[in-house]
C-alpha cells in the first residue's frame, strides 16, 4: 500500500467503522434518562421505566461486546442505577465484580468499581467481612490511586457505630 493509501485509510477509516446500533441505543437510553432526571424527577414511572431498560441495554451490550472499551463505563453506570434507584445493592455488586475481573489494570475505571464495590458492601449490605476484603485489594492493586486514602480511611472505621467515631474525633481533638 502506497503511503498516501495509508493516510486515507487512517482518516476515512474511522468514519467508515460500523455503528453499533445497541450501543446508539444505549446512548439514546442515557440521554433520555437524564432528561427525565432533570424534568420529572428519580421517582416518576417514566425515569424508572428508562432506568430499568438502560441497565438491561447496557447489560445486554456488555454480554454481545464484551470487549469493546464502552463496556467498564456501561456495566459501572447499570450498578450504581440497580443500588440508588432500585435497592438492588446485590446486584450492583455483582455488575461491578464483573469490571473488576475483566478490567483490573486494564481500564481507567476499575479503581473507581472495586472501591464503589467495598463501598456497597459496607453501606449498602451491611457486610464488614467482604468491605474489608474489598478495601484491601483496592489498596493491593491500586496503592496510589486518588481514592486509597479514602480506602484506608474506611478501612480504618469499618465496624464503628457513628457513636464511636464521633468518641475518637472528640478524643483526638485538643480542647481550646
Amino acid at each position: 500500500m502506497t503511503k498516501w493509501g495509508w493516510w486515507l485509510l487512517l482518516l476515512v477509516g474511522p468514519a467508515c467503522a460500523p455503528r453499533l446500533p445497541e450501543h446508539q441505543e444505549v446512548l439514546r437510553l442515557q440521554k433520555e434518562m437524564q432528561e427525565l432526571l432533570e424534568t420529572q424527577g428519580p421517582s416518576s414511572s417514566a425515569f424508572l421505566e428508562t432506568a430499568l431498560a438502560l441497565v438491561r441495554a447496557e447489560e445486554a451490550f456488555a454480554r454481545k461486546y464484551p470487549n469493546h472499551p464502552d463496556v467498564p463505563q456501561f456495566l459501572l453506570e447499570a450498578a450504581e442505577i440497580e443500588a440508588t434507584y432500585f435497592g438492588s445493592p446485590a446486584r450492583a455488586v455483582e455488575l461491578l465484580r464483573q469490571i473488576d475481573l475483566r478490567f483490573r489494570q486494564k481500564s481507567h475505571l476499575a479503581p473507581k468499581a472495586l472501591f464503589y464495590e467495598a463501598f456497597v458492601y459496607e453501606n449498602l449490605l451491611s457486610d464488614t467481612t467482604n468491605a474489608r476484603r474489598r478495601y484491601e485489594d483496592f489498596l493491593r492493586y491500586y496503592p496510589d490511586h486518588e481514592l486509597a486514602p479514602q480506602a484506608r480511611t474506611s478501612l480504618q472505621n469499618l465496624g464503628k457505630t457513628p457513636e464511636q467515631l464521633l468518641e475518637e474525633i472528640v478524643r483526638k481533638k485538643p480542647l481550646p
